[in-house]
C-alpha cells in the first residue's frame, strides 16, 4: 500500500465495495450505501463522488452500458 494512510486503504475498500454491489447484486443505492454502513444515502453519495470523481449512478449506467 506504500504511502497510504489507513484512512485511504479504509476509503478505497469501500469504494471497491461499493462498486462490486453495484456491478453484482441487485441492491439499489440506498442499500448499498446502509450496507456500507452509511446512516444517510446522500453522504455516501457525496463520500463516493469525493473518492472516485464519478457519480454513482454514472458508474452503474456505464457498467450497464459495457456488458
Amino acid at each position: 500500500y506504500g504511502d497510504e494512510t489507513p484512512q485511504q486503504i479504509i476509503h478505497e475498500r469501500i469504494v471497491n465495495e461499493a462498486k462490486r454491489l453495484l456491478y453484482y447484486s441487485e441492491k439499489s443505492m440506498k442499500e448499498i450505501a446502509l450496507y456500507l454502513g452509511f446512516d444517510d444515502p446522500a453522504h455516501f453519495s457525496k463520500f463516493f463522488k469525493n473518492q472516485t470523481g464519478e457519480n454513482l449512478t454514472d458508474v452503474k449506467r456505464k457498467w450497464l452500458e459495457g456488458k
